[in-house]
């Protein structure tokens, strides 16, 4: 089968085919009244779906995020680079940016996941360039999943990340970025979140609906926001 047409509505290697969750699965009884269960809210598959695009973060050229109709299964995926018949290549430079979440309330107890599929198309000469990265960012920060000289994979893989039990009963937002950390070697496809589910509810009162919190947030990353441009800025080997 090749690489497009595994891409075309596919599903990821080690989740299961059939309807994905519904976007607007959070209690809205259970949400007003600060409980949180611990529901999997389904992201990214159908447009943006509350996250936003930050063209202002990262070093070199921005903006390269976007959500891509051409490569996922269930609609969309959100993507980094210029769709399957572009790169991210940006003449000479580096380029990176990243996305945000709308807020989640964490579960205050159990063990609590992320799970997301993901595909690649990414450099492979040097270590440490072409960084992708998941992070959560709450009273703290913390890079849950990151991944430098990663290469290809044949279709969309699925990863499911412990969230630290510190971040239980926090109200979050995640974060996914990506960095060239240079302007060699980028004329590939880039990166696509096909898929995002989070044990988490939205914040007490926001009821049912994504779109009702999800310009609502985003004033609790000041530290976080500090943190992650300090190690986006991490040194690489030279090359």
């Amino acid at each position: 089968m090749g690489r497009r047409s595994f891409l075309g509505r596919t599903a990821a290697a080690g989740v299961a085919t059939g309807a994905v969750p519904q976007v607007l699965s959070t209690d809205p009884v259970s949400a007003a009244s600060g409980s949180c269960p611990g529901v999997s809210v389904c992201e990214l598959t159908r447009g943006l779906e509350g996250w936003t695009i930050d063209k202002s973060w990262g070093f070199g050229i921005n903006g390269l995020w976007n959500h891509n109709t051409e490569a996922s299964r269930e609609g969309g995926s959100l993507h980094y680079g210029r769709g399957t018949s572009g790169n991210y290549q940006t003449s000479s430079s580096r380029n990176s940016g990243r996305v945000y979440s709308p807020d989640f309330e964490i579960p205050s107890s159990g063990t609590n996941e992320v799970p997301f599929t993901v595909w690649r198309e990414v450099e492979t000469q040097d270590p440490g360039y072409d960084r992708f990265r998941l992070r959560i960012l709450g009273n703290t920060s913390q890079t849950l999943y990151s991944v430098a000289l990663i290469g290809n994979t044949s279709g969309f893989e699925s990863h499911t990340i412990a969230i630290p039990a510190g971040f239980n009963g926090q109200t979050v937002q995640f974060q996914f970025d990506f960095d060239t950390r240079d302007g060699l070697y980028n004329g590939h496809e880039g990166v696509y979140v096909g898929r995002f589910d989070v044990d988490a509810c939205q914040p007490a009162g926001a009821g049912s609906s994504i779109a009702a919190f999800a310009g609502a947030g985003f004033q609790n990353r000041s530290s976080a926001e500090a943190l992650s441009n300090v190690e986006a800025d991490a040194p690489v080997p030279p090359r």
